[in-house]
């Protein structure tokens, strides 16, 4: 019998999936909703990875002032990367890998292209406005690389206890690859994309790559929250 002071399994797997919802991303969540069992899926769009430079400088800074560093750290970290990701949901990103200094970013459903390319571009312009970051001793300056690629990439869900989700497939080796070659400040585009990006858009060569050179014009959608996963053992 479940008492109000014991809620029972169902309950408790409901409030943990509750609390752990906002770190799932939207592919996960539906993976797990609709096709439990998969393990691998395909599928069109375009990744967006994302490298930001300049946090060697910034913990290095912040690390004499021991404790109150770290929470300043944190503080610096969480306005940067707020900023950022708030500008990709605008135009229907869903973050897959987020690892300290990168973010891995996907675009899906109509026109991801150049919702994609539109984002970059976009970030770049919100790091350029958020990512200088005045401390005592100078100004240290935050600023990003970006690769983009496009086409059917192949996602893998691994393990048991543990789920994590791996990403392969030559469209994903292209977009690191791109990312690669870019300096900070400038976004790679695959050879995919250029041929669909307008010719406005389309910047000069680098070791053998493209770099987006303007803004597509496209309509902002921003991205759905993530679902009900309710029922789901996350």
């Amino acid at each position: 019998m479940t008492t109000l002071a014991d809620p029972g399994p169902t309950v408790a797997r409901y409030e943990e999936s509750e609390l752990l919802r906002p770190y799932v991303p939207r592919l996960v969540v539906d993976w797990l909703r609709t096709t439990p069992d998969a393990i691998h899926r395909e599928v069109e769009a375009s990744l967006v990875f994302v490298d930001i430079s300049g946090f060697t400088a910034l913990t290095e800074r912040l690390a004499r002032k021991g404790k109150v560093g770290a929470e300043l750290m944190r503080d610096t970290l969480d306005g940067v990367f707020t900023a950022l990701l708030d500008e990709a949901y605008d135009w229907g990103a869903g973050l897959l890998k987020w690892g300290g200094d990168a973010l891995l970013l996907m675009f899906d459903g109509p026109d991801h292209e150049t919702r994609a390319a539109r984002a970059a571009w976009e970030m770049q312009r919100t790091i350029d406005r958020v990512g200088r970051l005045r401390m005592s001793g100078g100004t240290i300056i935050l600023r990003m690389s970006v690769g983009i690629g496009t086409g059917r990439y192949q996602f893998f869900m691994t393990g048991s206890v543990h789920r994590e989700l791996l990403i392969a497939g030559p469209a994903m080796t292209e977009t690191l690859a791109m990312e690669a070659i870019a300096d900070a400040g400038e976004i790679g585009i695959s050879p995919v994309l250029v041929a669909l990006l307008p010719a406005s858009c389309i910047g000069p060569q680098k070791a053998g790559i493209t770099l987006l050179g303007g803004s597509p014009d496209v309509e902002r959608q921003r991205a759905p929250d993530v679902g009900d996963v309710h029922e789901l053992d996350i």
